[in-house]
């Protein structure tokens, strides 16, 4: 693409924008892409023309983050250096915004390939102006329906934007991304033989109800959640058989293991999701030719970050934060919350309404918060934050929760406290924030986390052993 003065305009000004967040000690990983973009509007696919050895995109609706962080480890274990949009800024402006970090003021890209998470209704937009070399897409489900509508709608997109010379990786297991694979000539599955959770009946809510071919009822042999399983339709269309298929899939505390033929795999990671991103991770590594062995490597030392399953360890214990954002995603994390059978359970429940969590929240209704209830001798206490803190405390209620275990606190900080207030002995500690609310709750535990071992530097010294 041809480089004109609205592009070195466009590239300055973003730089430059870039150069006085940095000195002011704020990140910025979208408003230099803003800037830019309103200069130079295909500034996107000019910039990614300079990554020779290609651009990997990650779409879809759970997962894209920490399917990302992983294959990011992986190439990292194998040497590789890339442009990455890491802090999970999936729109043009963050794109755009990571493009510019990794590009010189005289317009030469510091790396020749790109690592870039793209919301799944960026897609189009991005794919008009980039080729990618590979595209995963992780799954479907509803999310944010005020925003990006109808799920059929979301898929259309996706389907019709990515380019057809795209190598794809697929997730087998769901119907819904599955059918992208017909007709394509690249194309790389995986998915899951079996889960230690696994069951042939399942009332969970599911959005693959029906073939998205012919419309009859799909029949599925094997659940392993929501509509991800083992299926088939009477017109033909099946799960393709995965050449990338997870076996002897076991999980407990310390993450899961796993082994796809020939090698044996462990993550540091807890929810059977989390399985999926890995194998969409490293299905994407295998296509671009990184070996078995720095896969495992990189797998193996992945740190969890940025509210997806992150610890903290504060005064009170161990404390787990994740991002809940729909209905599947949310029953996970509880059946992982519960999972941990040998302690007691507190949670913090955050619930915001603003634009960029949706502004319509009655998907709390598809969450089975029943499970909950059916485990209220577990429930220590339960604290509802957030500007739809009263609408949660109500959904658990419902679901069974005793009321004396509820809390009502709209403040974090407050909320914060109110969890652990009165705790004694160890317990299985979660917050659950939307996404306004991730950030600013993570930015808490940090301070609380750093301040917890200055303390503990200054006991040690006290007693003379720093």
């Amino acid at each position: 693409m041809r480089r004109t003065s609205r592009f070195w305009l466009a590239l300055w000004a973003g730089k430059g924008m870039s150069s006085i967040l940095k000195l002011l000690g704020k990140k910025g990983t979208t408003l230099p892409g803003k800037i830019a973009l309103q200069v130079e509007p295909q500034l996107m696919g000019m910039l990614s023309s300079a990554y020779t050895d290609g651009i990997i995109m990650v779409t879809g609706t759970n997962g894209k983050t920490t399917t990302a962080n992983l294959l990011a480890q992986i190439l990292k274990a194998d040497g590789k250096t890339f442009a990455f949009n890491q802090a999970g800024a999936n729109l043009v402006t963050g794109i755009t915004g990571a493009l510019l970090a990794n590009t010189g003021w005289g317009g030469r890209s510091k790396v020749k390939m790109a690592l870039l998470e793209v919301d799944e209704a960026t897609v189009p937009k991005f794919c008009q102006q980039v080729t990618p070399y590979v595209a995963i897409v992780t799954n479907f489900f509803r999310d944010q329906l005020d925003r990006y509508g109808e799920l059929d709608t979301t898929i259309k997109l996706v389907r019709d934007a990515i380019p057809p010379q795209t190598h794809l990786i697929l997730n087998a297991d769901d119907p819904l991304v599955a059918q992208f694979g017909r007709e394509r000539i690249h194309t790389l599955y995986y998915g899951v033989e079996q889960t230690p959770d696994s069951k042939i009946y399942s009332t969970e809510t599911r959005e693959a109800r029906f073939c998205p071919h012919c419309g009859a009822e799909l029949v599925y042999t094997l659940y392993h959640y929501g509509q991800l399983g083992i299926y088939a339709c009477p017109c033909g269309y099946k799960r393709p058989e995965p050449p990338v298929l997870a076996q002897n899939v076991k999980a407990g505390e310390d993450g899961i293991q796993f082994r796809v033929e020939p090698t044996s795999y462990s993550i540091t990671l807890q929810g059977y999701y989390n399985l999926y991103n890995a194998l969409a991770a490293m299905t994407a590594a295998k296509r671009i030719g990184i070996k078995d062995r720095e896969i495992q490597r990189g797998l193996s030392e992945f740190i969890p970050q940025a509210g997806r399953m992150e610890q903290f360890i504060l005064p009170q214990g161990a404390v787990t934060l994740t991002l809940v954002k729909n209905p599947t995603g949310f029953n996970q994390v509880l059946q992982t919350v519960l999972s941990r059978k040998e302690h007691p359970i507190r949670l913090l429940i955050g619930i915001n309404d603003l634009a960029a969590d949706g502004r319509d929240i009655s998907w709390l209704w598809d969450v089975d918060f029943e499970c909950l209830g059916r485990e209220e001798e577990r429930i220590q206490r339960i604290v509802c934050s957030g500007l739809r803190a009263e609408d949660m405390a109500v959904r658990l209620k419902y679901a069974g929760v005793p009321a004396d275990k509820l809390h009502l606190e709209r403040e974090m900080s407050n909320a914060l406290e109110k969890l652990s207030e009165g705790l004694a002995g160890q317990a299985t500690i979660f917050i659950l924030p939307t996404y306004t609310l991730l950030f600013p709750t993570r930015e808490l535990l940090a301070n609380r986390q750093i301040k917890s071992y200055e303390l503990n530097s200054r006991q040690h010294i006290q007693r003379g052993e720093g």
